[in-house]
């Protein structure tokens, strides 16, 4: 029975498909192979004296060079919020880059201070295991996703694969060792991996079953370094994946290769802060996300590998009407996979293999009238400043949603992906 969010509450506990944690910048140094510790990537300081991070000691190929204006700059005043969602203490402030869901907006001063405050404290629990499954449990989730692999890192070392892999073995160790890749079948940390080359994918995939084996693995969104990571060179690759019940996630990132093809446009790469609204919309979320998704289906990848999902997180759902509809259009006017052959439409493939985490405050009613509800996940992106603080917010957004649909967004749905319990 359908009702209203006003007068429903959660029953159960939730499962969430993005959650962060940030690992120390010294993981990498302590945990690479230490034949290769110059490679690390670790903290030094630019020709001004200013910290920086450096990548085998190279300096970030780009840096940010303007503040992200936000929506809610003008309700921060007097509670030491400033832009990205940052407190005056350099600590994330979860919820408070977002509109209509903002917890902040309806608060008083006071509230806000206390609010800031309270999150602020739960900051020093974030970044280990233990206390991060009491931080679920402090937001009644039962399990989640968590990001933790350093996102962007393949574009530092476009041109150094020596110390891309060195710096990914490192991380994967540290987490492996420090978090799990599984820890408690709650906490859900993907290692992460790189297919720019095939046969180093494969030796560091020996490494994470040996050391796990995890039940997720994380990929760039988008392309893998102008490579598919679907081509059929890594079939033995996910062949391993697959015997091992791995699945696949990507993330979003505020560094990527797409921002470097603004320049056909006359527009300068930039990363994400500093993009204008043209490279935002044509180089940034939806379409590594569309390309992800199209290419794991048309490339025939879910076609030679059933028993493998993916999971898309923190990239919205805007475009997955648009997508799904015009893959079945080249469907049906006989257009081949690129490897292997279709066996059914393209919309069934994503509706049998992709799981889509929404932005917070988009309309899912859409995404659910195109694809139906099993794809879609709960993400909350805790504790950025465009994540939600409390998973029970989230009902705002499904009010047109019987319990049923509810229960398999806010949990059963991402418990498949993960085989944990759906109940």
């Amino acid at each position: 029975m359908t009702t209203t969010a006003t007068s429903r509450t959660l029953d159960f506990l939730v499962n969430d498909a993005d959650q962060h944690s940030e690992p120390p910048i010294s993981a990498f140094a302590d945990y690479i192979d230490p034949s290769k510790r110059d490679l690390a990537i670790r903290m030094g300081t630019d020709a001004s004296g200013a910290p920086v991070t450096l990548y085998a000691g190279r300096a970030p190929r780009l840096q940010p060079k303007s503040k992200q204006v936000t929506f809610t700059d003008d309700q921060m005043t007097g509670v030491g919020v400033t832009a990205n969602g940052i407190d005056d203490s350099g600590k994330r402030v979860p919820g408070s880059l977002l509109g209509k869901l903002n917890p902040l907006k309806d608060l008083d001063e006071e509230g806000r201070r206390q609010f800031v405050q309270k999150y602020r404290a739960m900051q020093a629990e974030l970044d280990d295991p233990v206390s991060r499954v009491g931080v679920l449990d402090q937001l009644g989730t039962a399990a989640c996703v968590n990001f933790a692999a350093p996102l962007g890192i393949e574009y530092e070392f476009e041109h150094d694969f020596d110390g891309l892999y060195a710096n990914l073995r490192a991380i994967n160790r540290y987490l492996a060792t420090e978090w799990g890749f599984n820890f408690e079948d709650r906490l859900f940390t993907p290692p992460f991996v790189s297919f720019a080359d095939a046969d180093a994918a494969i030796a560091e995939l020996d490494h994470l079953i040996a050391e796990g084996p995890p039940k997720v693995i994380q990929i760039s969104t988008g392309h893998s370094m102008f490579t598919s990571p679907f081509r059929p060179e890594l079939d033995v690759f996910w062949a391993r994946c697959s015997e091992a019940g791995i699945n696949i996630t990507t993330h979003l990132a505020s560094v990527t290769f797409y921002g470097r093809q603004g320049t056909a446009w006359s527009s300068p790469e930039v990363m994400l802060g500093d993009m204008d609204a043209f490279q935002y919309l044509m180089f940034y979320g939806d379409r590594p996300a569309m390309e992800t998704v199209a290419a794991a289906i048309l490339q025939g990848f879910f076609a030679r590998f059933p028993k493998i999902k993916l999971l898309i997180s923190e990239q919205g759902t805007l475009w997955v009407p648009y997508l799904v509809r015009t893959m079945n259009n080249t469907f049906f006017m006989g257009r081949r996979a690129t490897w292997g052959t279709l066996e059914k439409r393209p919309s069934d493939y994503f509706r049998e293999h992709c799981f889509v985490a929404p932005w917070p405050e988009e309309n899912v009613d859409r995404v659910i009238e195109a694809v139906g509800v099993d794809p879609i996940v709960f993400g909350s992106d805790f504790p950025h400043g465009n994540g939600l603080p409390d998973p029970a917010m989230y009902l705002a957004q499904l009010q047109n949603c019987s319990d049923d649909q509810v229960r398999a967004i806010m949990r059963g749905n991402l418990a498949r992906f993960l085989g944990t319990d759906p109940r």
